[in-house]
This record gives C-alpha cells, structure tokens and sequence, in this order.
C-alpha cells in the first residue's frame, strides 16, 4: 500500500505571543526529521545549546533566501561591492536546484547532485570570502555587509544541511508565498480586533493556504464543504482538501 503526500499550510495564534513556548506547544509529542525557520531567537533553540532531547535528532535548516536577502541589503542600500561574489554564489547555488527542479530528480538523486563537486566548490568560495571578510577591518563594511556577515557565520551549518537530504529545501519560499496575503489582510483590516478575531483568521487562512497549495479552487472547495455541512454531514475528515470529494453525508 502506498501513501500520498499532501502539503498543508497551518498559520496558528496563541494569545499574540511570538515565544518559543508557541512553537514547542504546536509540535507536542511529535518526532521532527527537519525544521527551517529564519534566524528568529525563538527558532534557533532547535539547534543551539537549549536543544532538548526531543529535537535532539531534528535537522534544523535556515533559509538560504533570508541568507541572500541580507547581501542584497548590503549591496543595495549598503553601497557595498563586496557582497557581490557571496551574491554570485548562493544564485549559484539556486540555479542547481531549479536545474534539479527541470530534471524531475528523486530526492536520492537530488542528494547525490547537492553533494557533488560543483555545490562543494561553491560552499568552499563562500566560506573563504567568509573568513576573510570578517577579519577585515570593520570600518571598512556598512553595518548592513557587518550584519550579512555574522548571518552567516552563525547560521552556516543551518543554511547548508539541506545539502544533506535531496528532499529538504533550500528556502522556505512556500511558507512565506503562504504567509504575504494573511500579512496583507491584516494590514488592510488594521488589525483583527480581538484574540478571537485573529484565531478565526489563522484557521481559515488555513483551510485556504492548504486549498491552495495541493492545487485546488478555494471556490469550489468552500462549495463543496458548505453544502455538505447543509446536507447534514459531520464527517469532518472526509471534509478535508484531500478528501472533499470522498465525503459521505447522511
């Protein structure tokens, strides 16, 4: 018997806090093979000295595209064109994977490619720009190439372990493609008024994130689930994305 692989989006609020408890309540008992996440303090305890020993096992990735972003800081706005060859070689970097992406790879075969010599030398030009960067003086960088710098060094094993698994990503672009428009709703509502409000926006930004991203019409998927719950059917699960249309109602 095969299983099938759904995706799906879950936004979540507790009481507005952006704490780590947040993050340790929402994953309760469950054994995790990875994380990625940005370099938010609340985050890092999955691979620093906090680390428990139920995450003692769980890869913890930060995004390569937050890595990136920094250097375009401090390229842009920083003045600085020493960031341009550590630019040259995460885009590097990006051009495997969507190379891999047309290539249809396995994530066996992913790995086997992430492992090889063209990734290896452009990891190595990174790392010696790297180290010779930060020994540099430090008047001669904007704060903007300084806080690039300490970026990756301290997220350097992070933002490279998905060369480790062909099925890890090298960003967290789904996540944050998913996160823009409840972030525009809630700019453009101001706010969402109360706790409440803002728990009923996380689950149906929910429902429709996963609606979305398994390739679905929100439309025809909220039509479907309306009018099953009309029909009197409570057969929640059969409700679910992947199973609307297996759903049985009395």
């Amino acid at each position: 018997m095969s299983s099938v692989f759904y995706p799906a989006d879950q936004f979540l609020y507790e009481d507005g806090s952006r704490g780590r408890d947040v993050l340790t309540n929402f994953f309760g008992d469950a054994e995790l093979k990875a994380l990625m996440s940005d370099g938010y303090n609340a985050y890092v305890f999955i691979g620093d000295e906090l680390k428990t020993d139920r995450y003692k096992d769980t890869d913890h990735q930060v995004c390569l595209v937050h890595v990136r972003a920094k250097f375009v800081k401090a390229r842009m706005e920083g003045g600085d064109k020493r960031a341009d060859v550590f630019l040259e070689n995460i885009n590097l970097l990006f051009r495997f994977e969507r190379e891999y992406d047309r290539e249809m790879l396995t994530g066996v075969e992913r790995t086997r490619r992430r492992q090889g010599l063209p990734t290896m030398e452009a990891m190595i030009n990174l790392r010696a720009n790297l180290l010779r960067e930060l020994k540099s003086e430090e008047e001669q960088k904007s704060c903007y190439m300084r806080e690039a710098l300490n970026y990756l060094h301290k997220f350097w094993n992070e933002a490279f372990t998905y060369i480790k698994d062909g099925r890890y990503p090298i960003s967290n672009n789904l996540a944050e493609r998913a996160v823009r428009p409840f972030t525009t709703k809630r700019k453009n509502s101001l706010h969402f008024g109360s706790d409440e409000g803002a728990e009923i926006a996380a689950v149906y930004h929910s429902i429709i994130s996963t609606v979305k991203l398994q390739g679905r019409s929100a439309w025809d998927y909220l039509g479907k689930f309306f009018t099953g719950i009309f029909n009197g059917c409570r057969d929640f699960l059969s409700l679910t994305p992947q199973n609307i249309d297996l759903a049985v109602c009395q």
